[in-house]
């Protein structure tokens, strides 16, 4: 019988919980699947933002404190294989601890991270071994690093995301985002309103953050992990906006692997991987003016048998390409080789 193989360890460092994104797509759910392959200890850099009031702000400040020392003491005194970081920037005398403890440090970000401090950024760049990042352009900026890159795209879960009926009462537009990114979807603010002066009836529901705007009917559904299985499943199509600047073009694209992971057909600005990410009339439309917004929105109201063919179509793509059955295990071989 062959010797059961020994569990690398990994500590694993997010930026945030659960309620965090691109900590739980890119990290959290990833190693949650990997309990075969890894032992991990995680520490996240805080915990759940905190519900309103004083105290509460409070007791999460001082929790926060409480996780920076927790992730010192693990460094400074702890014994891993691997340390997987995700978008926090560590001080350079945790990396160097680690660096002298021959540690693999595998740095992963899916935004263009190093315009928050390009000091620190570089700092992450000397030390890390590996990198993983969600997308081409992200890898092309790091090529003067010199380091090893791979491009693991923010995977979806195919299996809880299940694609449901094609037709709302009303025609529903969907966006899923934050409170943090509700700008970009404030961008088609003129064409909605445009859309309602024409008489076209449809509805917007906006999942992870509160909007309104007069004259278009709008519903907002706070953020959770089963709301936003929910939102997906009452929307017709899905929508990414964006801004023509280098924080969009560097952005992951995790809103159009939700739509076609739900079966829908997306209108998104061609910016970025969501050039790379829609088939322009196969899987969904790109537009970049108001006009070209609304021609596709008017193009996929009207016509069920479009949405339907378009939004099976994404559905394969994102169980071939944007899975985690797919993701995961590109991770697991580029932590490993």
């Amino acid at each position: 019988m062959l010797p059961k193989m020994q569990k690398k360890k990994v500590l694993l460092i997010t930026y945030g919980h659960r309620d965090h994104a691109s900590s739980r797509i890119r990290a959290i759910n990833h190693f949650d699947r990997l309990k075969d392959v890894f032992e991990t200890t995680w520490i996240p850099r805080v915990l759940e933002n905190p519900q309103k009031g004083v105290l509460n702000k409070i007791i999460f400040a001082l929790a926060k404190r409480w996780q920076a020392v927790k992730l010192w003491w693990a460094i400074i005194w702890g014994s891993f294989d691997i340390v997987f970081v995700q978008v926090v920037f560590l001080p350079g005398w945790c990396l160097l601890i680690l660096r002298k403890k021959k540690t693999l440090i595998c740095f992963d970000f899916d935004d263009a991270v190093y315009t928050y401090s390009q000091t620190d950024f570089d700092i992450m760049m000397q030390y890390a071994d590996k990198i993983i990042v969600a997308t081409p352009y992200l890898q092309e900026h790091i090529k003067r690093y010199s380091k090893e890159c791979r491009v693991i795209f923010s995977p979806v879960d195919t299996e809880i995301i299940i694609p449901g009926k094609n037709t709302q009462a009303v025609f529903t537009i969907g966006w899923v985002g934050s409170q943090w990114t509700l700008p970009y979807l404030e961008l088609l603010i003129p064409a909605f309103k445009k859309m309602v002066q024409n008489g076209v009836a449809f509805k917007l529901l906006v999942s992870g953050a509160e909007i309104s705007i007069e004259g278009v009917d709008v519903e907002c559904i706070a953020w959770s992990e089963q709301n936003e299985l929910q939102a997906l499943g009452k929307i017709d199509i899905g929508i990414m906006p964006l801004k023509n600047d280098e924080w969009s073009k560097m952005k992951g694209g995790y809103k159009l692997y939700l739509y076609m992971a739900a079966g829908r057909p997306m209108v998104a600005s061609p910016y970025g991987i969501n050039a790379d990410i829609i088939k322009n009339g196969i899987t969904g439309y790109l537009a970049e003016s108001y006009d070209e917004w609304i021609a596709a929105f008017e193009k996929l109201q009207n016509d069920v048998v479009l949405r339907r063919n378009m939004g099976a179509l994404a559905r394969q793509e994102a169980e071939q390409k944007y899975s985690y059955r797919a993701c995961t295990q590109q991770l697991v071989d580029f932590l490993n080789n």
